[in-house]
């Protein structure tokens, strides 16, 4: 389906999965290999930071307020209701887990990359720092109302194990809320694959590796976001989890990817111009403030929006960001 790194121009091997429609990178890296890069090397590698700058953690936080009313308007969550146990997997600089505390409730997180967990934990948030597999043995027990994984799943090497570990912490009504990049979105023929992401879902495939694991979905996403949003309930590992037909939805779509008719279609949206406007216009905003703290008190209404701080329109594409 591809052989270069759409980052690097190395050579990289991606392929599509003829039972379920996954696509995966091959070879693919060990459990340990990930979680080594994860710690002290990926946040350097693309982002170019040790940690967050404010335009970022801005970018995050507006996302974070997006996703919890995508929750809020399928009726998974209620404003003012009862407080929740909660848990961000991949949570970053921690601006959702900070949301979630905002919000009342008993919010936690964890996160690899050192750097990012403690400049989540300057601000007193219960981010810890280390792996998925540490983490969830820890709190192992069905101890969560709310598990949250918002461009992560594409990142690990064995999605069917760890959403399984993932069940086992839910409560028996809990909630698992996952957000990945959608792989058959329209983009240039090079810049959809590369070695930070070990899977590539799309909305069958997605439900086929939740199905496997165990999960039934409760909401799913509108197509055409560029990203997948997927909401669930555990309901324990089923032998015979029927898998959703995808006739190859990755390498159909990378065959659609031509230049002429992306470079029209950016030119046409107004893009690149649109995304430094865009950037220049959240480095103004987070520039009038001290802190992060600061920051994501006003995005999430303490004491109320500052011009220039509107959150995106419910459903509308979230990127991943910080």
């Amino acid at each position: 389906m591809s052989t270069i790194d759409g980052k690097t121009d190395e050579k990289l091997l991606t392929v599509s999965c003829n039972g379920c429609g996954l696509g995966r990178i091959d070879p693919m890296p060990t459990e340990s290999e990930l979680e080594q890069w994860y710690e002290s090397r990926y946040r350097q590698a693309y982002k170019g930071c040790e940690q967050p700058r404010m335009h970022y953690v801005l970018r995050a936080a507006r996302n974070a307020l997006d996703r919890y009313q995508w929750l809020l308007h399928r009726q998974l969550l209620r404003e003012n209701g009862p407080s929740l146990r909660t848990l961000d997997i991949g949570s970053s600089s921690g601006e959702f887990v900070s949301l979630m505390v905002h919000k009342g409730h008993d919010a936690h997180g964890v996160e690899p990359h050192r750097g990012y967990a403690e400049y989540a934990q300057s601000m007193g948030l219960q981010v810890a720092n280390g792996s998925l597999s540490s983490t969830l043995q820890a709190h192992a027990g069905k101890s969560f109302d709310l598990v949250t994984m918002f461009h992560v799943l594409e990142h690990l090497a064995d999605p069917v194990s760890a959403l399984r570990r993932i069940g086992a912490c839910l409560k028996e009504d809990g909630i698992l809320f996952i957000e990945v990049p959608d792989a058959t979105r329209f983009t240039s023929p090079k810049y959809m694959f590369f070695k930070a992401h070990t899977l590539y879902l799309t909305p069958g495939s997605l439900q086929n590796v939740l199905r496997c694991a165990g999960f039934e979905l409760v909401r799913l996403s509108e197509p055409g976001a560029g990203n997948v949003r997927w909401a669930g309930t555990f309901r324990g590992v089923s032998a015979q989890a029927a898998t959703i037909p995808h006739s190859h939805e990755l390498v159909t779509a990378q065959e659609r990817r031509r230049w002429a008719p992306y470079l029209l279609h950016q030119a046409q949206k107004g893009e690149p111009f649109g995304k430094l406007a865009k950037r220049y216009g959240e480095k103004r905003v987070a520039r009038r403030f001290d802190s992060p703290r600061e920051l994501m008190d006003h995005v999430y209404g303490v004491p109320a929006l500052l011009p220039g701080l509107t959150s995106p329109a419910p459903g509308a594409r979230a990127g991943h960001a910080a």
